[in-house]
């Protein structure tokens, strides 16, 4: 059996713009800890090949420290193999990385040219395809050699699998890795991971991107780790860090504030400490909660950080704010009028009754 780990989507050096420069810093540095992390699996595990199925970067402008820091983990592992695909965000182009990196020989970076790399000592036979910038409609798991029935085959490579043929990241079906023949395809791209997966006698798999950058990549993180014989692959999910994203939706529908702050609190705390949550609150109120995010995150039990967006919408019923002469009453019956017209959405009631109380709205007001 052949000991193998498969990763892909790491993105080091991602500039992480939208955030604040100390911010940014911080979270590219967990990056850089994140690939220590893994090369020091590689070593207690004694894997015998690593799979990096592209971008591995986040584009071309790497930092000396950052590519340093990898040539000496690639350098530290020399008992294992590595091979990598580079993908859209790291193509093969004149000024990639790749090209000035003083790479050890037990790495190998494929190139626009469908290779195939023989470990005649292990009875295995590599393939592999990546990027250059201009071969994003190219299908990266069809046109190899004729594969060696007696070898384990395996291609490492970058696409989207059923993307369609108007895809930019090289497209592929199903069908395709199932006629395809080889024993393993290790894939990047897609940054939700899978766990191993068959399509006819091919097994498969995307490992997911190495580390959350935001709500759009929720979960723990990490790779694949396993090991494969001819015709057989066993692999498993290995987080990389507690740290995750995690979006929840909670009803409060006829709850009071008091009452919804008590649920959100409930429902923050079995997601721990690692966890950046975002909570968007739905449901009918009688006017608007706007409850703050500090409101429910006090005590080490909580999530590290809470976002809250509020989706609720103002109760379609008989209120004393129907009968009331004040300037809320007027603002509220004006409003539902043309709510009813569809003239405005439910929220502008919501937002509005909010200002009347004197409440900073601004923050709920933003883009998702």
């Amino acid at each position: 059996m052949i000991r193998f780990l498969h990763c892909a989507d790491l993105h080091l050096d991602a500039p992480f713009s939208l955030r604040s420069p100390g911010e940014a810093e911080r979270r590219r540095t967990e990056l850089r800890g994140d690939l220590s992390s893994l090369m020091l699996y590689i070593r207690q595990q004694k894997v015998e090949l690593c799979f990096i199925s592209g971008d591995l970067f986040d584009g071309n402008a790497v930092t000396a420290d950052t590519l340093s820091l990898l040539e000496r983990e690639l350098s530290s592992c020399p008992e294992c193999r590595f091979f990598i695909a580079p993908g859209n965000h790291d193509p093969l182009t004149a000024g990639s990385p790749y090209r000035s990196m003083r790479l050890p020989e037990n790495v190998f970076v494929f190139g626009s040219e469908k290779q195939r790399v023989r470990l005649e000592d292990l009875g295995v036979d590599v393939y592999g395809f990546g990027f250059d910038g201009r071969n994003g409609g190219a299908n990266p798991v069809l046109g190899y050699p004729k594969l060696d029935p007696a070898k384990i085959n395996i291609l490492c490579c970058h696409g989207d699998l059923e993307g369609g043929n108007g895809s930019p990241y090289c497209p592929f079906t199903l069908a395709d890795l199932e006629r395809s023949g080889f024993d393993y395809v290790a894939l990047g791209h897609i940054h939700k991971g899978t766990e191993l997966q068959k399509a006819g006698e091919v097994f498969w798999a995307y490992p997911g991107c190495i580390r959350g950058r935001g709500f759009d990549e929720t979960g723990y993180k990490g790779f694949l780790f396993g090991a494969m014989e001819k015709g057989n692959v066993a692999a498993k999910f290995i987080p990389i860090s507690n740290h995750r994203y995690e979006v929840v939706t909670v009803d409060v529908t006829g709850l009071s504030r008091m009452e919804a702050v008590e649920k959100l609190k409930k429902t923050a705390i079995p997601y721990g400490r690692e966890t950046v949550l975002r909570m968007i609150l739905t449901g009918e109120v009688p006017e608007g909660l706007l409850i703050q995010p500090e409101e429910i995150s006090r005590g080490a039990e909580y999530p590290a950080s809470i976002e809250i967006k509020d989706h609720t919408v103002p109760a379609p019923k008989f209120t004393e704010l129907e009968a009331s002469n004040t300037l809320k009453g007027v603002f509220y019956r004006l409003m539902s009028e043309k709510i009813e017209k569809g003239e405005i959405p439910p929220e502008a009631l919501k937002y509005g009754l909010l200002a009347l109380d004197d409440r900073n709205v601004a923050e709920f007001m933003g883009e998702e």
